[in-house]
Order: C-alpha cells, then structure tokens, then sequence
C-alpha cells in the first residue's frame, strides 16, 4: 500500500496523538513545528554548498550518470541516519527522505496532523522513469533505511517505487573500515536486478542513505544496467568526502 494513502495517513495521524513527531537528528518532540531549532545551525554548517553534486575526485562514481547528498555524513546527520538504521526507527529515514525532496529537489514541506509532508514537484521528475532504493545488507533490521527515505521523494516525484528491482545476491562484509578497492571488491556483483523487464530503457533514480567511496552505488548501477536500464543517477541524504588518488579513480560506499 502506498505509504501516503489516506488510510494510512489517518492511522499515523491517531499515532501522534501519543507519539508526537520528533526531529530526526536528536530526538526532540517537534508535534506541528517543521524544523527543529535546536539542529539548524549544524544543520546549516553539514551542507554542501554550493551545488550537492559529487566530485568524481572524491568518489567512485563509475557507470552512474551522477551523483549527489545535500549533507557531509557528520554531527547530527551522522546520527540521524545510524538511529535510523540501528535503534529501531525507521519513521526518522522518512523524515529524512523529506529532507532529499527539499534540498536535492527543491520540494516545499508542510506539516500537517503532525506529520511532514513534502508538495508535488512534478518537474524534478523530467530526468527519471522511476526510483529503486538500494536493497538492505540484511533482514534482521525489518525494515530497509533507504527504501524509507525514497517514499516521500516517489510521492513528490510521482514516479514509481519498486523496492523489490534489486537484491543482494551475496551479503559480503560490512563496507566500514575497508579501502577503497576492498569496497569495490566487495560490493562488485553482489547485486541483481529481479525484475529486468521493469527497468529496462527506463532512466532509474537510485537513493541511499550514506555514500561514503561510491562503490555500493557503482555495483547497483552496473546491475540496472545490465538489467538494460537507460541510465542511473544516485541521491543519498549523506556523503563522506574523501580524496582519491588517481589510480583508484580510474580502476567506491
């Protein structure tokens, strides 16, 4: 069911009676205010300005048509995205998603009962056929983080979702820590698209929540493509940057 259909939207609207909406960078009941004062000002200084495009000097970035994160991957957006992932809350990842609209297409936000939602931009959807998110490392958590940010991009969009256009056909290690080729290898065909005949000629906006080299991102753009997609474009609510040396530009996330 779609995430912002009414009969879904009235059952959070109950839910915020006892759970008022919090801010999804530090946890503080914001109910029917839309941004958290407490977070704005480093909120301010984690943004990449002036454009959020990603520097191909700074990110691994081969078989995508480009990339780019609104925020460097610290301070509160850091932990946003790790509570998002790792304590059970997978309502702050939507948040965030709202946030991708906002600063990535220049979406309006609005809150109403209590919950933020982003407006239609339909014009931001004129490069893309549809979104996949990148599937999750594993299934203990429940729920996948990036397919919980693409919901409010999809509604603003207008464009399809389909949580389900690529697997991890091997979970390989956890990424955090390794270098850059250790990413690559890592993450080079652990993914399959499951349903090649929808992504097929169609220009495929893949969201994440963190890219850190680019290598998760590379490996799911090459299995879209491969799949037949016309192109892939990745947007992530955070992106570490790093400088790369020339090799491994040539030769990761």
């Amino acid at each position: 069911m779609d995430y912002y259909a009414p009969r879904r939207r009235a059952l959070r609207a109950v839910r915020q009676l006892l759970y008022p909406r919090e801010c999804p960078f530090c946890g503080r009941v914001l109910g029917d205010v839309r941004d958290c004062p407490d977070c704005a000002e480093q909120l301010e200084t984690l943004r990449r300005k002036p454009g959020i495009r990603l520097d191909p000097a700074q990110h691994y970035i081969s078989n995508l048509a480009g990339a780019a994160a609104p925020y460097r991957y610290n301070g509160c957006v850091r932990r946003g995205i790790l509570n998002a992932k790792y304590q059970g809350k997978p309502w702050r990842a939507v948040e965030m998603g709202n946030r991708l609209v906002q600063l990535a297409f220049g979406g309006e936000l609005t809150v109403q009962y209590g919950e933020l939602l982003p407006q239609p931009v339909p014009w931001a959807a004129i490069g893309y056929d549809l979104i996949v998110p990148v599937p999750a490392s594993g299934k203990r958590r429940g729920y996948n983080v990036p397919e919980r940010m693409a919901q409010p991009l999809a509604h603003a969009l207008g464009l399809p979702l389909l949580p389900k256009a690529l697997c991890r056909v091997r979970a390989g290690r956890h990424q955090a820590g390794l270098s850059l080729d250790e990413r690559l290898a890592n993450a080079a065909g652990a993914f399959r698209a499951q349903e090649p005949e929808l992504v097929e000629g169609k220009r495929v906006l893949l969201v994440d929540d963190v890219i850190t080299t680019g290598a998760t991102a590379a490996a799911c753009a090459q299995a879209l493509l491969d799949a037949g997609a016309h192109s892939v474009f990745a947007v992530a609510m955070a992106v570490t940057e790093n400088e790369m040396d020339a090799p491994s530009r040539a030769s990761g996330r």
